[in-house]
């Protein structure tokens, strides 16, 4: 059972991996070339859509972040 735990710990850690890379990527090229994505504004879209819903919300926004962590 340990074997199955580390092996999609393992997975979702380059998962993760890939999609900060992504993002790191997207802003970077945002800033080169003028694209119409605005990935920035998508977190900030995110965190507010959190914050919106109050204590819950900002509960739920620590939980999301403790994942990534």
């Amino acid at each position: 059972m340990a074997d199955v735990n580390s092996t999609v710990s393992n997975a979702a850690s380059g998962v993760v991996g890939v999609i900060k890379a992504l993002i790191v990527l997207f802003v970077f090229v945002n800033i080169v070339y003028s694209t119409g994505f605005d990935p920035i504004g998508g977190i900030v879209d995110l965190v507010n859509t959190f914050l919106d819903g109050g204590f819950a919300g900002l509960l739920a926004l620590l939980v999301f972040l403790s994942f990534l962590g």
